[in-house]
């Protein structure tokens, strides 16, 4: 699969996780007001806005519209005399991240027997690709080299979360479409 073919695809799984959460953060509200539970509709509405921004940031750097973006960054940092001590700190920053969307997998993953608050692991998966942002846009020369050597790495991190997001709103949207009283999609013939 060529890079370029390969970038569309995680665009496009982007967009369908939000799509999903978007869907989900709707059928929540409707059961919301059928008097079921559906409290985690702005949750999954928020994790709909995530993965749309992450979609269309990734789109627009395919497309070429992001160019100069890090050098005016890097010229604004040395401006204010930021740039030459940052390494502690994309170091500590670096390894906050990586911390942060560990822990938020860990109890996303402790969750996903809630199947109401199984959004915990979405916000898990979400926060994989977040962070993978978050630590390239840090800018660690490490991480930047490392990034070069294996590119595709980017790709299976942002595919890892999109697919697991969706993977969990599908399973949230069977049970908030189920028949009421009825029990929850997942858990038929526990």
């Amino acid at each position: 699969m060529s890079d370029l073919a390969r970038r569309y695809l995680c665009i496009a799984a982007l967009m369908v996780a939000g799509l999903l959460g978007a869907w989900t953060a709707w059928e929540s509200s409707v059961a919301h007001r059928r008097g079921q539970p559906g409290s985690d509709r702005t949750i999954w509405a928020g994790l709909a806005l995530v993965y749309i921004v992450l979609a269309q940031t990734r789109l627009a750097r395919v497309l070429g519209w992001l160019k100069g973006l890090g050098a005016w960054l890097r010229l604004v940092a040395k401006d204010h005399h930021l740039y030459a001590g940052r390494r502690p700190f994309q170091v500590a920053a670096t390894i906050a991240i990586a911390v942060l969307v560990v822990a938020l997998l860990a109890i996303g993953i402790a969750s996903a027997w809630d199947y109401i608050k199984r959004y915990r692991l979405a916000i898990g998966f979400a926060g994989i690709a977040v962070g993978f942002g978050l630590i390239r846009f840090i800018s660690l020369h490490e991480v930047d080299a490392w990034s070069r050597e294996l590119p595709w790495v980017r790709d299976a991190a942002e595919l890892v979360a999109a697919v697991g997001a969706s993977s969990v709103a599908a399973l949230r949207l069977a049970q908030l479409r189920s028949e009421p009283g009825a029990p929850p999609a997942d858990q038929i013939g526990r």
